[in-house]
């Protein structure tokens, strides 16, 4: 997202170009937004104007002339031409410095295609808005959706709309005021201007509890998700002509499969209720430990795509919408669930390919022999006890667990115990306990510290290992859910899919449930 930032702009005339070193011992004394502009006076024989910045000069690169224009579509402009953390000036048609522009990373990227219209459902719920800051999301908002939006009252906080406002088209269906402060607005409202009131804010999402959005406050980033999630369409082909197909891709570089799927899914079933049908190709997650290579498709390496349609019958259709990023986080979560209930993805096929039934069978009865006799235990160790994420459950200790099993063996009826784990020093505490009755895969397993993620241990790519640690994970959760009882130390995604497969067939089931900190 390309925001405005404070910042200095300077102007040194010279008839020779400065040099780096010189350059570099100026910026000492300056902030990382402040601008150079060096002029080369006309008739000198490098006569030119270009930027210096200290990302410039930092990164090595060579200077330009970086200026962008004010107009309606610069904060669009800058958000083509500006790396991440650095900065660009803005420019009026007088040469003075109207504003500083950077590219701050968010979860959504605009694409700026609008073909597939908007969908103004969250907005109109809203008669009032107050759109605080002024950036590239602000901007679009402000331009491109809110002529079309049904409210009474728009609120802009930030000086720096003043200097935007006359290249704007200006909103002619609703009174707009400009406040300097956020902390300004509540000495100009009434008591009626609080209801039906919507904050947005500049702020990242993070994995939180719902009150926010309760309270009437989202963030950019959720509310350009929502309004253009199916905006970006492409017609490739003369397929289907009856159908509307929903592209889901997103960036999931720590999440794992079922992490991934729950949030897929959940945009998926959301698409359905908007009237699209849904398909999977995540290729825009080259960080995550099941991609490797750029451009790795980690779905199509495990699963199959719902509703009977392939991937390749897809991109042939006369319909395609492509997906924003898809990592939802908990609000986002709350609000599509909301809209989408009762919307099931159909699967005639099965969910998992062929490649992944394969695997699993091979080593179905290997580890698993006996498995109505057999108690699964299911404990998550890793990133969930060494570097929890806000609003993760917590889970039991090994020792909780293994009372548990205990209590289990005493009364449940069980002669094997199969351990699933991802956690090496999980796996090792158990086999020294239980000796030749616990059972697991020859699946990879982990030691981390605190503050490392699994996803550390897997910058380094080679072909097949993304399919193999996925491979691993849902053969053991596979065979988990054969098992005649379990035991979860917590929830997780592994343990809502070996519930859904095992389809109530558990005899007992104990999870785990840890009040948080």
């Amino acid at each position: 997202m390309i925001i405005s930032v404070p910042g200095e702009y300077y102007v040194f005339e010279t008839e020779e170009p400065p040099s780096r070193e010189s350059l570099s011992v100026f910026f000492q004394d300056l902030n990382e937004n402040d601008i150079l502009e060096v002029r080369i006076r006309p008739g000198s024989a490098n006569s030119q104007s270009y930027h210096v910045t200290r990302f410039f000069l930092e990164h090595q690169l060579e200077f330009m002339n970086l200026a962008l224009p004010k107009r309606a579509d610069t904060f669009q402009l800058a958000s083509r031409l500006c790396p991440y953390h650095a900065v660009l000036p803005v420019l009026d048609s007088d040469g003075n410095c109207v504003s500083i522009l950077k590219k701050i990373w968010t979860y959504y990227q605009h694409p700026y295609q609008y073909e597939g219209g908007l969908d103004l459902g969250l907005l109109n719920r809203y008669e009032r808005i107050v759109l605080v800051s002024l950036n590239e999301y602000s901007v679009e908002l402000y331009q491109r959706v809110l002529p079309h939006w049904n409210g009474k009252r728009l609120c802009l906080v930030g000086a720096e709309w003043r200097d935007y406002l006359d290249v704007l088209s200006p909103l002619c269906h609703v009174p707009v005021t400009v406040f300097d402060h956020l902390d300004e607005i509540g000495k100009s409202f009434q008591e009626e201007d609080y209801i039906r009131l919507l904050y947005i804010a500049d702020k990242l999402p993070g994995n939180e509890s719902i009150s926010r959005y309760e309270h009437g406050i989202m963030y950019y980033d959720e509310v350009m998700t929502l309004t253009f999630l199916f905006s970006h369409v492409t017609h490739p082909g003369p397929r289907h002509p009856d159908r509307r197909f929903f592209l889901i891709d997103g960036r999931y570089n720590i999440e794992g499969i079922f992490g991934i799927w729950n949030k897929v899914f959940t945009a998926a079933k959301y698409a359905m209720a908007k009237g699209y049908t849904p398909v999977f190709a995540i290729t825009s997650s080259d960080d995550n430990i099941y991609s490797d290579h750029p451009g790795d498709d980690i779905w199509n390496k495990f699963f199959l795509q719902p509703e009977g349609f392939s991937l390749s019958d897809v991109r042939e259709s006369c319909y395609l919408v492509h997906s924003p990023n898809m990592n939802l986080l908990s609000i986002m979560l709350h609000i599509m669930r909301e809209a989408s209930q009762g919307q099931e993805l159909f699967w005639p096929d099965g969910i998992f390919n062929a490649n992944v039934r394969q695997y699993v069978a091979d080593r179905q009865h290997r580890f698993l022999p006996h498995p109505q006799r057999t108690l699964g235990v299911l404990i998550r160790g890793t990133d969930y006890v060494h570097n929890p994420l806000p609003n993760h459950p917590r889970h039991a200790s090994i020792e909780m667990v293994m009372q548990k099993i205990s209590e289990a063996e005493a009364s449940w009826g069980v002669d094997w115990i199969y351990l699933a784990t991802e956690d090496q020093e999980i796996c090792r505490k158990m086999k020294e306990h239980y000796g030749e009755r616990i059972l697991f895969t020859d699946q990879e397993r982990y030691t981390i510290k605190p503050g490392q993620f699994l996803a550390d241990l897997h910058h380094t790519k080679e072909e097949g290992k993304g399919f193999r640690l996925g491979a691993e994970y849902l053969c053991s959760i596979q065979l988990l859910a054969q098992c005649r009882c379990l035991i979860a130390s917590g929830e997780c995604g592994g343990l809502a899919e070996t519930l859904r497969e095992n389809a109530g067939r558990y005899e007992h089931v104990y999870v785990f449930h840890i009040p948080s900190a």
